[in-house]
């Protein structure tokens, strides 16, 4: 069939003619992600409701005063808290009406098995499923002996779309005792339903002394968990080896005030959304289309990918087909916030589409009246899922020797050839 197919069209274009395809294309676009609106959420906050300090009305006017948009209030769902209850649902619902403009979500921290409490995973669910779904999750799987799989096998089930939910890696590398732990962990839940988006990148606890409280094997990198600051690093191998996963994500985990920031004070991600609301926040959280930062270093990071035949430039979370000689050039955009003004930016350049193996590819300085940075690489090669290559962006201010601040992007796919 596939010879009688090509003959076909090889004849007829010998007869008519056949017109050159695009060299660069669209695989998978993000219609929002460059004209989306920008909204600040903090993804991973506590209250009274298990071990934070704030009873939870506190926290949600905490989080409103420091300028978040969106706020997801992730109670542990160990059984001795009381997450996912009848109170927890109606405290929710009285903080929605008293802050209509705020989008809050009932989530629950997850200890997710066979860890017995030393990794955890952030569910964060359509409003309309909170209650109906996470009491039932809850009471089957933070106790017994059923596998992570059997357990997002369930909740995918109980997902009328996979849109309507987003799953997080919470502080992947804290209590880690082998590099490559996230890695297996990734490959192994990402696969049930889709529904486990990435890693916490940018975890809270930032006021605490060793940045995000790691104490173990394994410590944050200017504040950030290995996962995404490592070069190379798990982030950089599953991208490799061809998987979408997103990492640039900051949150506050806030507990109290000396562990922590205020949610969006110090961490901060900025998603566009293509609708602004709960599932908004979802589909953006789904499709990458968001960047992150610590201490107010920028408050735009636009990172894209642009030659002649796109009729817009491709953002994070989107995936473009080009042949291997396509002229295809990277462009960072900044401004400034209120963190890095009259400081240079250092911008970074991550991924495998030179040499076949994940790399810093390209930097530059801006100087503070710098704002572009272009690149173009000579020529892309696949990774090693022989198939594609990935890119990333990192900001970099140096505001003293003692103290770094970094901004992440979500990476963009090439799919090599035509």
């Amino acid at each position: 069939m596939r010879t009688v197919f090509a003959v076909l069209v090889g004849a007829s274009c010998l007869l008519g003619g056949c017109s050159r395809g695009p060299e660069v294309e669209f695989v998978t676009s993000v219609p929002w992600g460059l004209i989306g609106t920008v909204i600040v959420l903090d993804s991973h906050t506590h209250t009274r409701f298990s071990d934070g300090a704030l009873a939870l009305p506190e926290l949600v006017a905490l989080a409103v005063r420091n300028g978040c948009d969106a706020l997801a209030v992730t109670d542990h769902g160990d059984p001795r808290a009381t997450a996912a209850t009848p109170e927890y649902f109606a405290q929710i619902e009285a903080a929605r009406r008293e802050y209509p403009d705020l989008l809050l979500f009932a989530g629950m921290e997850w200890n997710i098995p066979p860890y017995r409490g030393r990794e955890h995973v952030n569910i964060l669910l359509d409003p309309s499923l909170e209650r109906t779904v996470l009491p039932g999750f809850k009471t089957r799987f933070e106790t017994g002996e059923a596998s992570a799989v059997t357990a997002l096998r369930w909740l995918e089930q109980q997902l009328p779309e996979r849109d309507q939910a987003a799953l997080i890696y919470n502080h992947p590398s804290r209590l880690d005792i082998d590099p490559e732990e996230n890695d297996r962990d990734y490959t192994t839940w990402s696969e049930v339903g889709g529904l486990l988006i990435g890693f916490e990148g940018g975890p809270g606890h930032q006021k605490a002394a060793s940045p995000g409280d790691y104490r173990g094997r394994f410590r944050t990198q200017a504040r950030w968990d290995p996962v995404a600051a490592e070069v190379g690093g798990t982030w950089d191998r599953l991208l490799d080896a061809g998987y979408n996963v997103w990492a640039a994500l900051a949150v506050s985990d806030y507990h109290n005030d000396g562990l922590d920031y205020p949610p969006c004070a110090f961490a901060r991600t900025h998603l566009r959304v293509p609708q602004r609301d709960q599932r908004g926040v979802l589909l953006a959280l789904r499709a990458g289309s968001f960047w992150a930062d610590h201490g107010g270093i920028l408050s735009a990071f636009d990172f894209v990918a642009f030659h002649p035949d796109l009729v817009i430039p491709a953002a994070p979370g989107e995936v473009i087909r080009a042949a291997p000689s396509a002229h295809l050039a990277l462009r960072v955009k900044i401004k400034r916030g209120p963190g890095s003004e009259g400081l240079p930016v250092t911008i970074e350049l991550f991924g495998n589409g030179v040499t076949g193996k994940p790399e810093r590819v390209a930097f530059r300085e801006l100087a503070p009246t710098d704002d572009t940075f272009d690149w173009r690489p000579e020529k892309l090669r696949p990774g090693a899922d022989q198939a594609s290559a990935y890119f990333r962006a990192r900001a970099v201010v140096r505001k003293s020797p003692d103290a770094t601040l970094s901004a992440y992007t979500n990476p963009i796919r090439i799919v090599l050839g035509r």
